[in-house]
């Protein structure tokens, strides 16, 4: 079996909204406040997108409640991995150009 995502969670704040924009364009979920992380996860035959989300939330919970109580926004995004490259290499960069105002806190290929 091959991998079909990248699943990468980025933090931040204090940003443009021209960074913002290109932070937000693959999300599939922004998580801004703790009560942003309580989900009832519901799959079972279907396992679309919102499924994935449930499970990347769990995986994921106490890194992302790290970085919201120090004031970061959080954004989970899938990225199918045809496409993911350019995609991630630009968001690495944007982390690298702007230090703590952008951080990729997870990414993992599914």
């Amino acid at each position: 079996m091959g991998t079909k995502y990248s699943v990468v969670v980025v933090a931040y704040k204090d940003v443009t909204p021209e960074v913002e924009a290109i932070i937000n364009a693959k999300s599939i979920r922004m998580i801004d406040e703790e009560s942003d992380l309580v989900n009832f996860c519901n799959y079972g035959r279907q396992f679309d997108q919102d499924s994935r989300v449930c499970i990347y939330m769990g995986w994921y919970k106490k890194n992302i409640m790290t970085y919201l109580d120090k004031g970061y926004k959080v954004v989970i995004l899938e990225i199918p991995f045809a496409s993911n490259k350019p995609i991630v290499e630009a968001l690495k960069e944007i982390d690298k150009d702007l230090g703590d105002q952008v951080l990729i806190i997870e990414h993992d290929e599914i």
